[in-house]
């Protein structure tokens, strides 16, 4: 049975990649973390076979305000990738994101770009990235792709 996390705040994003996942991978187990620390927390809880990453989560769990569930993160997915490479866990690392741009306080940076930095500092965690279209489908057939690489 493959272990698999997922990592993901957004609430219909996160129901469609479920129902992609439970749906083409019936015996796998999945484990949901909606925030870094929360993912942090599983990490180090127990092993997983794989992790499925959205880019920009927040720092905590918790209510609809920033107050209450932590500050989104731009990039805290990059954040989980370092706490990974510190910890020296080796899970396979897939990132799914919805956003082709992300701000930074040296100026935007895009996907592509962003790809080519994960995959020079976490050479060997990153697997790649999917992009997510919640009106297409498209994504399943590159998540799939990635997912039987692993």
């Amino acid at each position: 049975m493959m272990e698999l996390l997922l990592i993901e705040d957004d609430e219909p994003k996160l129901v469609q990649v479920l129902d992609f996942l439970e749906s083409a991978y019936k015996t796998a187990r999945i484990t949901v973390s909606k925030s870094l620390n929360s993912a942090c927390r599983q990490v180090d809880a127990r092993p997983f076979d794989v992790i499925l990453l959205d880019m920009s989560i927040p720092t905590f769990d918790g209510g609809k305000t920033a107050n209450a569930s932590g500050r989104q993160r731009t990039y805290g997915g990059k954040d989980f990738l370092m706490y990974m490479w510190e910890m020296e866990f080796e899970a396979p690392v897939i990132v799914i994101t919805q956003f082709k741009d992300f701000p930074g306080d040296d100026g935007t940076v895009n996907m592509p770009e962003l790809h080519d930095q994960m995959r020079r500092e976490f050479a060997s965690l990153y697997r790649g990235y999917v992009y997510f279209e919640h009106n297409s489908d498209a994504w399943k057939s590159g998540l799939e792709r990635l997912l039987n690489k692993c």
